[in-house]
């Protein structure tokens, strides 16, 4: 896996890249950043999405199924400590895809990259050094 580098932008707002594509990171205006780039939380919220739609879209094909999948996500926040607290995930199929295929599509879901990771947590070890 490549490295994932985060640097400072300006206020509030961070550049997250790796290889050579950047996405620009801030905070909403109510938590001191300027407000017009993904948070960090929507951008977790679209990892999901993309990650189920991508991985929907690919069983649809394989199956033969045409067109293309949908994913609407939000994202509940909880208090005390302060975290996501409900992620609800809406996944629109292509027209033509039997009801009874539905099923199916929950468990591929299921075996979806960040799903997973957000189900059995990976561990984090932090390293924090002064900058030189």
């Amino acid at each position: 896996m490549d490295l994932i580098r985060i640097r400072r932008r300006e206020g509030r707002a961070f550049r997250v890249s790796v290889r050579d594509r950047t996405v620009v990171c801030d905070m909403a205006v109510v938590d001191g950043g300027r407000g017009v780039e993904f948070s960090p939380v929507e951008l977790l919220g679209g990892s999901l999405g993309a990650c189920i739609a991508m991985t929907v879209q690919a069983w649809c094909d394989a199956c033969g199924h045409g067109g293309d999948v949908g994913v609407d996500l939000t994202v509940e926040l909880q208090p005390d400590p302060v975290r996501i607290g409900v992620l609800v995930v809406d996944v629109e199929l292509p027209a033509g895809v039997p009801e009874d295929r539905c099923a199916a599509v929950r468990r591929v879901v299921e075996h979806c990259v960040i799903r997973e990771t957000l189900r059995n947590p990976p561990r984090v070890d932090l390293e924090v050094s002064a900058g030189t």
